[in-house]
């Protein structure tokens, strides 16, 4: 298997430590646990560290790790070979662990089934059986289960109807030529052979009503005794990687987007109230100062002395006091005692959700976050469309911080606390997460622009608690209690549906507007307690941020107009009557959770949206009766 070039933004999201990556050859590879991947090609561990670590200590106490690092960029060693000292270059040769997988393949030709090993990195495999010497192909499926394990598909087990069949007879895969998986059959030289109908089929057995029992384990054993979960991690480097496991799989295409959803936690960059101490922060994040060097000694005096070595001369201009505290701050040692509130809280992405709130709403002027006021709502001077709004921020500079905390495979859905969601992804993403070397998690920074605004709060209170909103939002609760689904009930309020839709219909607009692809502009919802608020916000690696166009649009001038042809357009869906009528009286979309809500409306891409195109209703916004923008 050939090297893949991979983005590190791409390692912190869609391809994380047990995603499945697809190179433009076709072969499908595993991303190997976070314990190898800051290690050579001789497997060697790498010390230098220091230029990968991100300065994020408020993120850094949440997720109780000592580093949050930057996937390592790959610098081939071959070009450094013979260079002088001036040239001498740092950390060359990192590779990502990369894995086959699935390690099960056939024959285009005679349809034999073959196992390679995972480790195999040649990116042809020869079929051992027949003549012509054909490319192996992966098969399409692996088996996952809801506990983040993925397996190869149990071919053998299943065309003998038992898991514990010994028979090592040559297998083939053959097709009939339908669309369907009755088409495919498994054929073993000992004349068993079976269809792969129902393989990917998940039903509610009455018997197991909180597990969701596949097809697979039910009718994989001949004697009825149920199929479980392998418990395997191949991730890890081994499919002898495993653990016990009560789950029930089911088979997925390899490339199916329920194999992998990755768990990731983002902070907005918020500055400290102390002018001083937030450019000596700034000072040591530019010259490579990290809580790796400042951990060398014990002593404040000779930390430092250290920082003074390692950074220009004006750093003689700052108080000592000053010094140290930005030295806390880059140690995560400051304001402890509200890290630790914030550890224990049950949610902890609200509580840096709350504290950005605060801060998104006020003037900020720094180097990493800039927030300039607009518009604010006066009572008896706002009239029409504006006296539905309180408040619009430009946001033209911002930086935000995002790490990986886990996965999960078949459905987002779970009802862990974040502190144990992000605890178990931890076990998730390192082999060995207790080892000391491996208190860190993967981050990644970005820069970018945006536009925040909130809502009127006493229109939203007086217009959710009319009878008629109560009403069909009933409804609602009504379809996630049928669903049987795990969800953050503090998402389920006729005002936060109203505002994740109002978000979705604005970003669209702004899309057409002002140029950037809806892909590239993102939404981060502030709709806990009496937050109301929206930030509306484009990013990129680069740190001098992205052009300013998003910007412009937050101006008065152009703000209001921009949300009224959004509410314009939302009025009307090229799928309506169907998408209207639908959304009022069964609802749509995953497990009916959507009302008035479709791809011909609402939907965005996956990277723009925080609650996966779930929870939205376009009535909320126009109905005659019941809409907020009626």
């Amino acid at each position: 298997m050939k090297d893949l070039p991979l983005r590190r933004g791409q390692l912190v999201t869609t391809f994380g430590p047990g995603s499945l990556v697809i190179s433009p050859e076709g072969e499908s590879a595993m991303i190997g646990s976070l314990d190898k991947w800051y290690h050579d090609k001789n497997e060697k561990p790498i010390d230098a560290l220091d230029e990968f670590e991100i300065q994020e200590p408020r993120l850094r106490s949440i997720l109780k790790v000592d580093k949050l690092l930057m996937p390592p960029d790959y610098r081939p060693g071959y070009k450094y070979k013979n260079a002088g000292d001036a040239l001498t270059q740092t950390n060359t040769d990192i590779y990502i662990p990369l894995l086959r997988f699935p390690t099960w393949h056939y024959c285009p030709v005679c349809k034999t089934l073959q196992q390679s090993e995972m480790s195999n990195r040649t990116s042809w495999l020869d079929c051992k059986v027949c003549k012509d010497r054909r490319k192996m192909i992966q098969v399409p499926f692996v088996t996952v289960c809801n506990q983040g394990h993925i397996s190869d598909f149990p071919w053998r087990e299943w065309v003998h109807k038992d898991e514990d069949t010994r028979c090592e007879g040559l297998m083939r895969l053959t097709s009939t030529g339908g669309a369907t998986l009755d088409s495919l059959k498994v054929k073993c030289s000992c004349n068993k052979e079976r269809s792969l109908r129902g393989i990917m089929t998940r039903r509610n057995d009455s018997n197991h009503e909180e597990e969701g029992i596949s097809e697979l384990s039910k009718r994989l054993n001949e004697n009825g005794n149920l199929y479980q979960c392998k418990g395997h991690k191949p991730w890890y480097g081994s499919l002898k990687d495993n653990e016990k496991c009560t789950s029930y799989p089911v088979a997925v295409l390899k490339n199916s987007i329920n194999v992998y959803y990755p768990n990731t936690i983002s902070a907005i960059y918020l500055p400290g109230e102390n002018p001083a101490v937030e450019r000596l922060i700034n000072m040591f994040e530019r010259n490579g100062i990290t809580s790796s060097w400042l951990k060398i000694t014990d002593e404040i005096d000779k930390k430092i002395e250290i920082v003074k070595k390692m950074c220009p001369p004006e750093i003689q201009e700052f108080k000592k006091s000053d010094i140290e505290l930005a030295i806390l701050y880059i140690e995560g040692e400051l304001d402890d005692g509200q890290a630790q509130e914030r550890i224990h809280s049950k949610n902890t992405e609200k509580e840096l959700r709350k504290k950005e709130f605060e801060t998104l709403v006020n003037d900020v002027v720094t180097e990493n976050l800039k927030v300039r006021h607009e518009w604010r709502h006066i009572e008896g001077e706002t009239k029409g469309l504006a006296t539905n709004f309180a408040l619009i921020n430009r946001v033209t500079k911002l930086k935000e911080t995002i790490a990986l905390t886990g996965f999960n495979r078949l459905s987002t859905n779970d009802d862990e606390s974040s502190k144990n969601k992000i605890e178990n992804g931890k076990r998730l993403l390192f082999k060995d997460p207790e080892l000391i070397q491996n208190k860190w998690l993967p981050a990644y920074k970005v820069y970018g622009e945006g536009i925040f605004f909130t809502l009127n709060t006493e229109k939203l209170r007086s217009w959710e608690e009319s009878h008629d909103v109560q009403r069909y939002f009933n409804k609602l609760l009504t379809r996630v209690e049928r669903s049987r689904t795990n969800i953050d009930e503090s998402i389920l309020s006729p005002r936060n549906i109203l505002m994740h839709t109002l978000s979705h219909i604005i970003i669209d607009e702004l899309a057409l507007t002002c140029g950037y692809n809806s892909a590239s502009i993102r939404e981060r919802l502030y709709i806990d307690d009496e937050q109301c608020g929206i930030l509306i916000y484009t990013s990129s690696g680069d740190i001098d941020g992205t052009f300013g166009g998003l910007v412009r649009m937050g101006k008065t001038k152009n703000f209001f107009p921009v949300v009224d042809k959004a509410i314009d357009k939302a009025r009307w869906c090229s799928s309506d009557p169907v998408c209207s009528e639908i959304g009022k009286s069964s609802g749509q979309g995953v497990n009916n959770l959507n009302g008035a809500a479709c791809h011909s409306c609402t939907y965005l891409p996956e990277t723009s949206c925080e609650l996966g195109n779930l929870f939205l209703d376009r009535t909320l916004l126009i109905d005659s009766k019941i809409g907020f923008f009626k």
